[in-house]
């Protein structure tokens, strides 16, 4: 594999911009982290790319755009831009803008909208949480055609012409919670499906890789009610009150959308909180709180603020020639539970 200045950095324990300023003999490198660069640059056989030295010294100026939905206020929208402000820093030498463009989740039409008008601004490759419509993979094929790379994160667009996806393997990560909730259901148990969108392909494959993996273990889909609530706390809240009164055996909720503590308190308000498991995703502070108090039984974690860092990562590396070495980099899906987090 070719050894990249970002692979040097993490190596060396230092940022991308001290590699660079070490490559170029610039000033203000403490001479000790000087001679750990050049040590790991020698250990890692690395030839310096002329194409990625001639454009740090330069000025090139290069743009980027990001859009991706508002994530709600929390652990999610903050590790988003932990990841952002990640790859800002790494690549501040490089003279490297970013064009943010946040669209109302579910909106599809804003996110077209603001992935054209990007391109229109002057972003030379795009970073793209969307959902997988067909007006989505057409956008795509239109930006491929006009030479705009594009990377999707957090959500896969199938078929689109991208150069690459970064993020959770949806279809594993299902299967990996169909796994655990066999555990706690019989085949005469029902249970429930929360998601968001069945346009959004994260969570779409997360419900087909758990229904998948039940029917497996010989839980079949019949005993399960499937609903998308849009990350809406209230219909969360009324589709759980549904299920428990037309399904009084219901013993296990996957909630597959992060609407999470609506569920719960359900739960605690009708006593149940026992006798009906949960099992989500992530693990922001108000999962680990649920964790705690056993109202959640597991969770699936997945790195989140790698996601835009890599993407935009991999779309400058993209800008300056060099393609990705792979078509998908996925985070791992750790299992989490009370005693583990």
């Amino acid at each position: 594999m070719r050894t990249t200045i970002k692979m040097i950095a993490e190596r060396a324990g230092v940022s991308i911009g001290t590699v660079d300023r070490v490559l170029h003999d610039r000033p203000y490198v403490k001479a000790e982290v000087r001679e750990r660069v050049l040590r790991v640059m020698e250990e890692l056989d690395y030839h310096p790319n002329r194409m990625a030295s001639a454009l740090a010294t330069s000025g090139t100026p290069r743009k980027l755009a990001l859009v991706q939905p508002e994530w709600e206020e929390g652990f999610v929208r903050d590790e988003m831009d932990a990841g952002t402000a990640r790859f800002l820093e790494e690549y501040r030498d490089y003279n490297v803008s970013l064009d943010i463009r946040n669209y109302p989740s579910g909106d599809e039409a804003e996110c077209l909208r603001l992935l054209n008008e990007a391109v229109e601004n002057g972003a030379q490759a795009v970073a793209l949480c969307a959902s997988g419509t067909e007006e989505i993979r057409r956008a795509l094929e239109r930006l491929s055609e006009r030479g705009v790379p594009v990377a999707t994160f957090n959500s896969d667009v199938p078929g689109g012409r991208r150069i690459c996806y970064v993020g959770e393997d949806g279809h594993r990560a299902g299967r990996v919670a169909g796994e655990i909730a066999s555990c706690f259901l019989s085949r005469g148990d029902a249970f429930l499906v929360i998601y968001a969108d069945p346009k959004y392909t994260a969570h779409k494959a997360r419900v087909d890789g758990f229904l998948e993996r039940l029917a497996e273990r010989g839980i079949p889909e019949e005993n399960g009610v499937i609903a998308a609530t849009h990350r809406d706390y209230r219909k969360t809240a009324e589709t759980v009150e549904s299920a428990l009164a037309a399904h009084p055996n219901l013993r296990m909720v996957y909630m597959a959308n992060p609407s999470v503590p609506a569920c719960a308190e359900v739960l605690r308000s009708r006593g149940l909180a026992e006798k009906v498991h949960i099992l989500s995703h992530d693990c922001g502070p108000e999962i680990q709180e649920l964790l705690k108090s056993g109202e959640v039984d597991f969770t699936i974690g997945q790195d989140l603020a790698y996601q835009p860092y890599q993407a935009l990562s991999v779309l400058f590396e993209a800008l300056m020639g060099q393609r990705p070495d792979r078509d998908t980099y996925v985070t791992a899906c750790p299992i989490l539970n009370s005693e583990s987090i």
